[in-house]
């Protein structure tokens, strides 16, 4: 008899498994991150459009203190985000700005953050 050498059925069939259960693994965790990287994606640019309108409120806010609300479309015309805001008299001649951002999930739901900031107008 020969003294043959390499791998037994049983041991290829093993590590067939093995590889098709880490691949399978690797598929479903790609598939999950993709649906994080579209949210985070969602939520910066949600919350950018709530940045700017509270920068452009800081530089008006002394003049007029009027509560309002806009909305961010897209392209072909549909809302994904809105903001609304109020300002409430902190002491004298201090304001809160408070903004209330919402925009849409990818399941089509509404999520909702709220933002806050301080100014100024004693100058």
């Amino acid at each position: 008899m020969k003294n043959e050498r390499g791998f037994t059925i049983v041991e290829v069939i093993i590590a067939m498994i093995v590889l098709t259960v880490g691949l399978l693994g690797l598929v479903a965790t790609s598939a999950l991150v993709t649906r994080m990287i579209a949210r985070g994606q969602r939520s910066a640019n949600a919350a950018n459009f709530a940045s700017k309108r509270l920068e452009l409120l800081r530089v008006t806010g002394c003049a007029a203190q009027t509560p309002g609300k806009d909305t961010l479309y897209t392209q072909s015309g549909t809302a994904i985000a809105t903001n609304s805001w109020v300002f409430t008299n902190s002491t004298n001649s201090h304001w809160a700005i408070v903004d209330t951002l919402r925009y849409q999930t990818s399941k089509g739901a509404w999520r909702t953050d709220i933002m806050e900031t301080q100014i100024s107008c004693l100058f």
